[in-house]
């Protein structure tokens, strides 16, 4: 059987909680029928588990940082857009030194 940790209403916020009330009616209405105790239960459950989805996904996409560029040493090659020749070989004078 899966176990499933149930997420406690105090880690939402009010508006996230009002989100859950809100899920929580909308899935009973959608039982066509009045839920036991059981049922209640699981469906309090799966609106949580809903709202906390919508708010992990919400974090995930403001928290994405711009990368810092990587120098053009260290890149890879298709990262590489454009290469100055005169600067890497400023970058590394024994590149110049003929035998």
């Amino acid at each position: 059987m899966k176990s499933d940790k149930e997420i406690s209403i105090d880690q939402f916020t009010e508006a996230e909680k009002e989100l859950v009330a809100a899920k929580v009616k909308s899935l009973t209405q959608k039982m066509s029928h009045v839920p036991s105790k059981k049922e209640e239960k699981e469906i309090l459950k799966e609106a949580k588990r809903m709202v906390m989805k919508d708010r992990v996904v919400k974090e995930t996409t403001k928290a994405v940082i711009a990368k810092k560029p990587r120098k053009a040493s260290a890149a890879k090659e298709s990262e590489v857009k454009e290469y100055s020749w005169t600067a890497s070989l400023s970058k590394n004078p024994r590149a110049l030194k003929t035998k």
